[in-house]
Parts: C-alpha cells; sequence; structure tokens
C-alpha cells in the first residue's frame, strides 16, 4: 500500500470506516478513497462488507463521450485477514466479477455476466501486475436476495 501525504493527519487512513476503491486507470493500480480524499494506492487490497456501486450519470457519460472517467468501484472495510495466496475466503471458492460500462449497468459475475453483483460480505482486488494478464476483482458470492434490482 503506497500511502500519500504521510505527514498530513486528513490522510491517515480510519480501518474502522468504509473506503470507496475504484480502478486508477493512470497509476495501474487501485485507489483508496475516503472523506473524499485519495488516501492511498494498491496493488492488492481485501474488503469485507461490500457495496459493488455504478454512478448512473457518470456511465451515462462515458457512453456519450466514448470516454472512461471514476463512476465505478466497490464501497467497503479493509479487510487484514484475507490470505492473500488463496482465492477462496468463508469456506467458499471466490467468483470473479467484472465491469463494463459499454456492455453492463452493473457489475456482474464473469461466469454469468446476466447475473449483477451489488454485495458481498468480502471482495479482494488485485491488479495485474501481481497476478497475471488482467486486473481482478474476487467476490465471495452471497445470497440470491442480496443481488437482485
Amino acid at each position: 500500500m503506497e500511502l500519500r501525504k504521510q505527514d498530513n493527519p486528513k490522510y491517515e487512513i480510519d480501518e474502522s470506516r468504509k473506503v470507496f476503491i475504484y480502478k486508477n486507470l493512470h497509476k495501474n493500480c487501485w485507489s483508496l478513497k475516503q472523506d473524499g480524499l485519495v488516501k492511498a494506492h494498491v496493488d492488492d487490497l481485501s474488503l469485507f462488507d461490500c457495496s459493488f456501486r455504478v454512478n448512473a450519470k457518470g456511465r451515462a457519460k462515458v457512453l456519450e463521450e466514448q470516454r472512461k472517467n471514476v463512476h465505478a468501484g466497490i464501497s467497503g472495510y479493509i479487510d487484514l485477514s484475507w490470505d492473500h495466496d488463496s482465492v477462496s475466503r468463508e469456506g467458499q471458492q471466490a467468483k470473479l466479477a467484472m465491469y463494463n460500462p459499454y456492455k453492463y449497468k452493473s457489475f456482474v459475475r464473469v461466469d454469468d455476466d446476466s447475473k449483477p453483483v451489488f454485495w458481498s460480505s468480502t471482495a479482494r482486488l488485485v491488479t495485474a501486475k501481481n497476478h497475471g494478464d488482467k486486473d481482478k476483482v474476487y467476490f465471495v458470492p452471497s445470497i440470491e436476495s442480496a443481488n437482485q434490482i
């Protein structure tokens, strides 16, 4: 984790409060936001009590301009207990989620893109530079009703 402005107390991460994580296309990492400030850049991070969020107006702007902007990410609490050598959690095999603003209105499951992902008990975000050819968003599938519109 690359913390920003470590000498400024405003940039300290409060692990008892939710953070918002989004893909930083310029730095090829995940940016961690809290209190409206980007407080860190990370290559590998786990969260719990996760909401997968897409701002509809931001997505509409992407579709109109054909240019990406920050309008989607995952909100949750930092989870330091996930074994980063494993893609399973809570006794379940984690699944992969993806988001493409040109194809989907929400995050969806990679194994079945007809199934949206809005919430998960835990998620893990890793960049391609650490784990293969693509960035990956792992999540533990929850009860179906948590991911219905």
